[in-house]
This record gives C-alpha cells, sequence and structure tokens, in this order.
C-alpha cells in the first residue's frame, strides 16, 4: 500500500496547493507513481493542474453510485501523476460528503487509491471542517506550509491540537512529517527572525530543511494550469521542491520505521 500524506493547514492562502502539486511533480519525476486528491469543494488543486470544469466526476459522484472509483481518476498526459476531484458542483454535494454515511465509504475510497500509487497527496480545505477531518483521518502523515506571518504562528498551536485530537480519536498511526516554511520573503528581516526563533524553539525535526521562497513565478504557473517546473526559466524553485519531495520520502520513511504501534509520540505531540 502506498503513502497518504495530507497537505494541511488552519490558515488559507499559505500556499497548499502550490506545495501539493509542485511536489507531487517532484515525486513523480523521481519516478514515483503519485495521486494528487482534491479535498478542497472549492477545487483549487484542480483548477492549479488545469482541470478546470471539464468534468464533475469525482468522489461525490463515487460515493452516489453514478461512478466507479477508476472513472473518478484523471491520468496526466506525460508523467507518473493522477487526479481525482471532490466532485462538488453545488452546496448539497459539500452536505453529502460530509454526512457520517459517506464516511466509512469515503475512506475506504482513500485506501483503495492508496494500493494503486506510491503516493497520495490530499490537498485538504483550511481549518477543520468534517470533510477535512475524514481526510485527514485517512493519512498516515500529515505536511503542514507555514508562512512567516503573525497570525499563523500565533494560531499553530490550535491547530496541532486538532491533530493531536484526529489521532486520539480517529487515526492512532496519524503521525506529523514536519512544517514547511512557504512563502517566504528573504529580503524581510522579520520573517527571518520567525524562521530562527521557531527553529530554536521546536525540534529540529519539527520543520523541513527546504524553504519555498515567495515568488511570481507561482502566479504564472497558476495561471497556466502547470506545476511550476514545466517553465525552463524557473529551474531554481523546481529544484527546491525535488530537495523537498526528497526530504518528504526520507522524512516519511523515519515515520515508518518508528511503526504505528509505538507508544512514544512525535515532539509536536
Amino acid at each position: 500500500m502506498g503513502r497518504t500524506i495530507g497537505i494541511t493547514s488552519h490558515l488559507g492562502g499559505v500556499g497548499k496547493t502550490v506545495t501539493t502539486l509542485n511536489i507531487g511533480m517532484s515525486l513523480a519525476s523521481m519516478g514515483h507513481s503519485v495521486l494528487l486528491l482534491d479535498g478542497d469543494p472549492l477545487a483549487g488543486l484542480s483548477l492549479a493542474a488545469g482541470q478546470g470544469r471539464r468534468t464533475d466526476r469525482g468522489l461525490y459522484q463515487y460515493l452516489q453510485g453514478s461512478h466507479s472509483l477508476e472513472e473518478i481518476i484523471h491520468t496526466a498526459k506525460d508523467s507518473g501523476l493522477a487526479l481525482v476531484r471532490t466532485g462538488v458542483s453545488e452546496p448539497a454535494h459539500i452536505f453529502a460528503l460530509e454526512q457520517r454515511a459517506a464516511w466509512e465509504k469515503l475512506w475506504q475510497a482513500v485506501r483503495q487509491l492508496a494500493d494503486r500509487y506510491d503516493y497520495v497527496l490530499i490537498d485538504t480545505a483550511c481549518g477543520q471542517s468534517s470533510l477535512t477531518t475524514l481526510l485527514l483521518g485517512s493519512a498516515d502523515a500529515v505536511v503542514m506550509p507555514l508562512p512567516c506571518r503573525t497570525l499563523a504562528v500565533k494560531s499553530l498551536p490550535l491547530f496541532l491540537q486538532f491533530l493531536l485530537r484526529l489521532r486520539q480519536t480517529i487515526q492512532p498511526d496519524l503521525r506529523f512529517a514536519g512544517a514547511i516554511f512557504s512563502m517566504v520573503d528573504s529580503l524581510n528581516p522579520y520573517e527571518m527572525d520567525i524562521i530562527a526563533d521557531l527553529r530554536q524553539s521546536f525540534p529540529a525535526s519539527t520543520f523541513f530543511s527546504t524553504v519555498i521562497p515567495l515568488d511570481r513565478a507561482f502566479e504564472k504557473a497558476a495561471a497556466h494550469g502547470v506545476p511550476v517546473g514545466m517553465f525552463r526559466e524557473y529551474d531554481d524553485l523546481a529544484r527546491g521542491y525535488t530537495d523537498l519531495a526528497t526530504e518528504l520520502v526520507q522524512r516519511d520513511r523515519k515515520l515508518q520505521n518508528k511503526g504505528g504501534s509505538s507508544e512514544q509520540p512525535d515532539p509536536l505531540f
């Protein structure tokens, strides 16, 4: 079975979708088979990947029985990437996805998808919605993009408590793979101070070594519906995500070696 990793945050606009898409592309370039699961009803990942509104086949349609699991998987043309959407096109669909009667079937669908790929990367909506809770409850590990902003840092403990509750009540094997400093303005000394302070205050394993800078290239890539690495002029940014993907693989292997039944908690938990 492949590994399921949730890319999540307590705030919006922190780079979850960009992180999911570009790590997925990097993992695929490294030879891994990767499924991107768009867990946000607003379909940010689908739009960023160029899917647009061309199809409404997704998790909702699978749960309703109108499409099989195979029919909701959209495979990229020239890479090892695939995508599954929520299939939400109206508010009633969101309500249906969040009904407890659908939870077990949705959880089973995520696990079945993980059987087919090396990695399933889930781009969740921000916050603690029922759908986000369920999707993270089916994950093996969690990655958190973290911008160096005061509000993001101050509200971080509350979200970590949410992840702890998930581990205690829904998914005891859930592990925190680490936080990624994203959208970092290296010319802003205040942001550099925040990074330095956080690295001193938390265990070294809390944060990824790779830092993702703030760059207009991400807007250009989003406008074209492709990962940033598909533009040759942005090779430096693409290498950053390759480094990030490599580090994620290494961290996830360490988490697996610890064993899901270990009674020793991760540092943040």
